[in-house]
């Protein structure tokens, strides 16, 4: 009788539930906020055009706070955990190149999707208004919203229940720390990419900083090698 009882209860009981795996928490992060730096992109890049499309902006992106930034907070600290080795500090702040190239990638898509430099004033505040007028009705309706699987419901609460801090939209990746697309190079740039020539044929320098006697620069080799250049008066080394 005892055993048969023990049987039912275990039946009763259903199937273990099996935590989110990194793998899985890692694949919605990194959906979220490729959606989070694409859609701050279209809004601060549409917000400079005009102050009525600057309230605009700033309403849609109030909506998408609402809306997102429980799961954004979530999503952040999930890319932190992930990229945890090989952050390191720079100027007090922890710094991670993969985030500053995953921030530039996306950032750029929206940069290039609107093309506003290539565009005549009043072009600019056409293809804005367009592109805001799409925006808004899609902000609520992504799949990491209202997931279709128990399981992806799982990891979205994951994600939201490990968040360490709320965070803006215009500040994710944090780990990427706002550094802007495009800075102008410094003078020791051309030396590191001679440098970088005998080792990285293609190697990509990217601009961490450039305030004289400061310089910083990120190199990337492929998709995965990497390091990190610090200038002070033109002396370059690791950190």
């Amino acid at each position: 009788m005892l055993a048969a009882l023990a049987l039912f209860l275990t039946a009763c009981a259903g199937p273990k539930v099996v935590p989110p795996s990194e793998a899985e928490r890692n694949e919605m992060a990194r959906a979220l906020l490729t959606e989070a730096i694409y859609t701050e992109g279209l809004l601060s890049e549409c917000a400079a055009v005009s102050p009525e499309l600057k309230i605009y902006a700033q309403d849609l992106r109030t909506i998408w706070m609402e809306t997102h930034g429980d799961l954004l907070a979530g999503a952040d600290t999930q890319l932190n955990r992930e990229l945890a080795g090989e952050t390191r500090d720079y100027a007090g702040h922890a710094l991670a190149l993969s985030a500053v190239r995953f921030r530039h990638e996306h950032r750029g898509r929206a940069v290039q999707e609107l093309r506003l430099n290539e565009r005549s004033a009043n072009n600019q505040r056409i293809v804005c208004e367009r592109r805001l007028d799409e925006l808004e009705p899609t902000l609520t309706e992504r799949p990491y919203l209202t997931p279709d699987s128990e399981r992806d419901i799982l990891v979205r609460d994951a994600l939201v229940a490990d968040a360490e801090r709320p965070v803006a939209l215009s500040e994710v990746p944090t780990l990427a720390l706002e550094i802007p697309r495009n800075l102008a190079p410094g003078r020791s740039y051309r030396e590191i990419e001679r440098r970088m020539a005998n080792t990285c044929p293609n190697a990509e320098l990217v601009v961490i900083a450039n305030e004289w006697p400061h310089e910083a620069y990120g190199i990337y080799c492929g998709q995965q090698s990497q390091s990190f250049i610090v200038c002070d008066w033109g002396e370059c080394q690791a950190p």
